[in-house]
């Protein structure tokens, strides 16, 4: 078949999503449906393919987007709704607003620090949804909110859910996780170091917002990018993005208290009345602080540790993490060549982790069983729209993968730029999470194929599979569902384009710097 007509039939669903959702402005739980059925059609009667095969890897779409992404997503925003519900989450605000009532300075500490965490513990797109909804609660917009987390949760991402992407990425190469992991924390340092001033610039609304928190922005960056290269190169990548977090969320905070200087320029970034907004499961409403006491943060932290412990003990634990894997099956729903098997893992999945750990952290704080019940029969009943997107855009992407059409640009991409192909490597990888929205679904879709273009051209496999990975990050910015994720935060139905286009250009500016470093670094 013509590879011209190949690829334009392959580049067609992707350019239906930004016309629907960009042009039209259509909500992505009708944007998205049209996508899949516009790729469906496609591979019926322009490629050729047989009903039954592509019934099948929509269905393979559909039972991958409910286990395990809409488990976790469901799961983690049942955590973050069981701690409103228990005041934890008033008590966790209280305690930041302690650190700073800069919003510059808050956008750092939660979408950067608090987001990375949740993104290493989980993923999914669960890094907008919770510090997005802090922010809303402190005084932020809907929209400005959305936009941070969505900026902000992009470098952390290759290294989430304790290491997942790297894993994968190995897994279909045949590679050395940790030679990958070291390259993608490697090619992302720069990115990590610039990405900080962007968030206080969009905070902010302007490069003048810098001035005040300069050095604050800086320690945000170097907190995090230096122990992702540090724990990528000597221990792996498990946990690169979980310490480096953490490091970040207490180096800001040590970094406000030095730094920063209560002057007229810096009061008019500061937030006004957070302290009297109460968080609630449906909103904000006015109401008394948390308890900042030390027994008051622990109980508040609680949830949040627990599922730390969890993730990291059945990652680490090696006997716990064997005995855990061997509960489960695998599937092959797909019924054309080559289909993927699916892992259904009924205990080592993240979902359930945040799962166990709401139950035994109810126990503990003497809530309920019903009532926790309650709080996620509520979750569940407000996902339908998030749902219908994520199950829509995950189905597409395997009618597009099964038939053909992603690998069709690649090659196409390939052909085109030869010996440059490691300057395209990375927008490859950005538009493979663009349509997936998982960095851990574009390298498997994408591994293979990156590593052997580098071999075609003579390159180091390892690097150039690692700067698909890498950029894979940026497109999480502009992902449909990650942005549909971000809707639930409230007031912002329908406003899937303008989110897009105010995250574009920030995709963009990170590929086009990784695509510089990967090209310098297959060049020496």
């Amino acid at each position: 078949m013509n590879p011209v007509f190949l690829l334009f039939v392959g580049l067609a669903p992707i350019v239906w999503l930004f016309l629907g959702l960009c042009v039209f402005r259509l909500p992505g739980h009708k944007a998205c449906p049209g996508g899949l059925i516009f790729a469906a059609l496609l591979a019926l009667f322009a490629l050729g393919e047989a009903p039954f095969d592509v019934a099948t890897a929509a269905l393979e779409g559909v039972i991958f987007a409910f286990w395990p992404i809409l488990l976790v997503i469901t799961a983690a925003m049942a955590l973050f709704r069981y701690s409103v519900h228990t005041g934890g989450m008033e008590t966790i605000k209280t305690m930041l607003t302690g650190i700073s009532r800069d919003k510059r300075v808050l956008v750092l500490i939660l979408a950067w620090g608090f987001g990375g965490f949740l993104e290493g513990i989980a993923g999914f797109g669960v890094p907008v949804l919770i510090p997005g909804s802090i922010l809303v609660s402190l005084g932020f917009s809907p929209m400005s909110a959305v936009v941070a987390c969505l900026v902000a949760n992009s470098m952390p991402t290759p290294f989430a859910a304790v290491g997942t992407p790297v894993a994968a990425l190995a897994g279909v190469t045949g590679l050395d996780a940790g030679v990958l992991g070291f390259n993608v924390a490697a090619q992302l340092y720069i990115p990590c170091l610039i990405l900080p001033f962007f968030l206080v610039m969009l905070t902010g609304g302007g490069i003048h917002a810098v001035k005040g928190v300069f050095r604050i922005t800086l320690v945000a960056g170097l907190a995090f990018a230096l122990p992702i290269l540090l724990i990528a190169r000597f221990i792996g990548p498990e946990l690169p993005t979980l310490i480096g977090s953490v490091c970040a969320v207490v180096c800001v905070s040590l970094a406000s208290k030095r730094f920063y200087r209560d002057d007229e320029h810096n009061r008019r970034y500061q937030v006004e009345g957070a302290a009297n907004q109460r968080l609630s499961d449906g909103g904000t409403q006015s109401g008394a602080d948390g308890d900042a006491s030390l027994p008051g943060i622990f109980q508040a932290c609680l949830p949040f540790a627990l599922v730390l412990v969890l993730v990291t003990a059945t990652s680490l634990i090696e006997p716990l993490h064997d005995k855990m894997a061997r509960i489960g099956f695998n599937a092959v729903v797909y019924t054309g060549a080559g289909g993927h098997a699916l892992n259904f893992a009924l205990l080592l999945t993240p979902g359930i982790l945040i799962l166990i750990s709401l139950v035994i952290a109810s126990f503990m704080q003497g809530v309920r069983l019903l009532e926790l019940v309650g709080v996620v029969g509520r979750t569940v009943r407000e996902s339908g729209n998030m749902a219908v997107t994520i199950i829509s855009i995950v189905a597409m992407a395997k009618i597009m993968d099964y038939s053909g059409m992603i690998d069709a640009i690649a090659v196409f991409l390939i052909a085109a730029f030869a010996g440059f192909y490691p300057l395209v490597a990375p927008v490859i990888g950005m538009l493979g999470t663009f349509i997936t929205g998982s960095d851990t679904a574009c390298a498997i879709l994408f591994g293979n194929l990156q590593a052997g273009a580098a071999r075609a051209i003579g390159q180091d496999p390892a690097w150039i599979a690692s700067a698909g990975l890498s950029a894979a990050a940026a497109g999480k910015m502009i992902s449909p569902q990650s942005v549909a994720i971000g809707l639930r935060i409230g007031g912002l139905e329908g406003k899937e384009g303008e989110i897009i286009r105010k995250t574009l250009k920030y995709a963009l500016i990170c590929t086009a710097m990784i695509s510089l470093i990967t090209f310098g670094g297959a060049a020496f």
